[in-house]
């Protein structure tokens, strides 16, 4: 998880149920009043991380870094 453009910081992630679904995950955070940009971004097994152009989900699986700005 990265705030603000900052460093990426561990998430907690949910019990894996299958190798083939995607985890649910939760991140505790003392937020500063104001508007915050907010993105994830997904890593296999095996540490690689995820690319940040998106990409369709066929024939590879989607990928690319998702935002969101919150209040």
């Amino acid at each position: 998880m990265q705030i603000d453009d900052g460093p990426w910081q561990q998430t907690r992630l949910a019990h894996d149920p299958s190798p083939d679904l995607w985890r649910q995950w939760t991140y505790r955070w003392d937020a500063t009043p104001g508007r915050h940009t907010l993105c994830p971004r997904a890593t296999d097994a095996t540490g690689t991380a995820q690319t940040v152009p998106r990409v369709p989900p066929f024939p590879d699986g989607a990928t690319g870094w998702h935002t969101v700005t919150v209040t």
